[in-house]
């Protein structure tokens, strides 16, 4: 979990991000196109109906970003065996996984491998443009994002391990794993940025993140630390 240099991630933040889409339906794949170009935030790169398509053309690992359906219908390889996929012919290529199954269960291969730069949504969600965006963007830099919906309440980490964390610390994790950067969250709880760094910085020290390590990126150290958690939530409730 390398840390980007600020220069870098203000390099790629700077432009706009290109993304190709994966997704066997359709009119849901259109819905998505024109949903995000419409933002004028995003430029649609290609769009895929099913997995050898996607693996064929070149172009994809162009994007910046690839929103993946993490059920390809016919498809041999799924959405997140697509993205592991094109992760090894493409390192810094954004993934953003789109589910109808509310559950960790099916992200277990990405949380398991470490690996960085990944969201899972759910498809109901999209519908609300800001989380879409806001997952995309951290994917871009190599952050993890979880759908809101799979965030807090009784799914949110709850073993002993972490019980000395406060309420706050809590609602603060929750939203780094939504993917809200330091300055939204800010705007969010109505503080400053500088409580908020510095809150952010406590919480990291509760989890036991180390920010001294040059090669430990802290925020995405959190919210891996927090899927792993969630999913083993979701493995044990009844």
């Amino acid at each position: 979990m390398s840390r980007a240099s600020s220069a870098c991630a203000e390099s790629t933040q700077a432009t706009v991000p290109s993304v190709a889409i994966v997704e066997d339906e359709a009119l849901f794949r259109a819905l998505l196109r024109g949903a995000l170009t419409a933002t004028g935030g995003v430029s649609v790169l290609a769009e895929y109906g099913d997995a050898p398509s996607a693996l064929g053309d070149a172009m994809i690992r162009e994007a910046d970003v690839v929103l993946l359906d993490i059920d390809l219908g016919s498809s041999e390889v799924d959405g997140i065996g697509l993205g592991m996929q094109l992760r090894e012919h493409a390192p810094r290529l954004g993934v953003v996984l789109l589910s109808n199954h509310a559950h960790l269960a099916f992200a277990h291969a990405l949380i398991a491998s470490e690996m960085v730069g990944w969201a899972y949504l759910l498809k109901k969600s999209v519908r609300d443009l800001d989380t879409l965006l806001r997952a995309i963007s951290a994917v871009r830099v190599g952050e993890i994002v979880l759908d809101p919906a799979l965030v807090g309440g009784r799914k949110h980490p709850h073993s002993a391990r972490f019980s000395h964390l406060t309420w706050r610390q809590i609602e603060l994790w929750e939203l780094i794993t939504q993917g809200f950067s330091n300055a939204a969250i800010a705007q969010r709880l109505g503080r400053s940025q500088k409580w908020i760094d510095n809150a952010v910085g406590g919480l990291y020290a509760a989890l036991g993140v180390d920010t001294h390590d040059p090669t430990i990126n802290a925020r995405v150290a959190a919210a891996l630390l927090y899927a792993r958690e969630a999913q083993n939530a979701h493995l044990t409730s009844p």
